[in-house]
């Protein structure tokens, strides 16, 4: 009884110190709930929507609701919530995870296919942490530095955080500093997005959008029955099968997960070099639209 008392003791003082800390020798820093939520979240409904198609089909759509329904009530009211950054960290991992796992011993794929799908995933996270590197560097050190290099006359006032910045300087007022040239502050990577690390961003989004789609049509003509579209490009063909086990279903899940993801990803990198083709930010790309909206309510008014 007193060696299982001790166990029990000494396990809870270990949890404890897990919760608390991140780190053993870094100071105290409480891990936050918003933060936990997608490290369950998301492989629980990757094995609820493996279960049939009507799973699926509820799942995919109800999933975005549901993440709605979170932030309207709930994360919005956090001043820099960490639970769409932990959402891409583990999206990231699961998909990887299921490819390298389940798809490759298969041995559907060629190894030089793999070699690619694993450049585009690494590039894609590099790249990805270049974009919040620098951004956490800007804004840790505004963007006095970078006004400065504009000249004196070229200065004004932030009336938010009351420090010199550029013209071309926006408050964001989540990351509470100016960020120049900015285009918009990205909930996924959890920083904002300007001339500090626009490139860096273009290249995540160009590798990623690669990654995602690549690897869901390696995954789905590994696990469906495929055929010849061009040359060597397959297709899924027939994917009836795939729900009688639960394992591949994961796969075709994690499949469909991917591609939805990249397309999405493609949409924003069209957009973002249509902005760069057209010399504007987003920022003001929704300023220029509010006054054209409002102009024109007048005149119809």
């Amino acid at each position: 009884m007193r060696g299982s008392s001790l166990i029990v003791t000494q396990t809870m003082a270990v949890w404890e110190r897990m919760r608390k800390h991140c780190g053993w020798r870094r100071s105290a820093k409480q891990i936050s709930l918003d933060a936990i939520i997608p490290l369950f979240m998301i492989p629980l409904l990757a094995v609820i929507a493996a279960q049939s198609v009507f799973c699926t089909i509820l799942i995919f759509l109800s999933t975005p609701l549901l993440i709605y329904y979170l932030h309207h009530n709930f994360l919005r009211f956090l001043l820099r919530t960490k639970f769409f950054l932990m959402w891409t960290i583990t999206s990231v991992l699961m998909l990887m995870l299921v490819f390298e796992v389940n798809i490759v011993p298969l041995l559907e794929i060629l190894p030089e296919e793999n070699l690619f799908f694993i450049i585009c995933v690494v590039g894609g996270i590099y790249c990805a942490s270049k974009t919040k590197l620098s951004a956490d560097h800007v804004g840790q050190e505004g963007v006095i530095e970078q006004s400065l290099e504009l000249g004196e006359g070229s200065e004004e006032l932030c009336v938010i955080c009351r420090r010199k910045t550029s013209p071309q300087a926006y408050h964001c007022r989540v990351c509470q500093t100016c960020i120049l040239n900015r285009e918009y502050h990205s909930k996924w990577l959890d920083c904002c997005i300007g001339s500090s690390n626009l490139r860096w961003y273009i290249a995540c989004l160009s590798f990623s959008t690669t990654a995602f789609i690549y690897g869901s049509n390696l995954t789905m003509t590994s696990v469906c029955h495929p055929f010849i579209l061009i040359g060597t490009m397959l297709l899924p063909d027939d994917c009836s099968d795939v729900y009688h086990q639960l394992d591949i279903a994961v796969c075709f899940i994690s499949a469909l997960y991917s591609l939805i993801v990249g397309i999405i990803i493609f949409c924003y990198l069209i957009r973002h070099l249509w902005l760069i083709y057209l010399e504007i930010t987003l920022d003001e790309h929704y300023l220029y639209r509010n006054q054209y909206d409002h102009e024109t309510l007048k005149n119809v008014s």
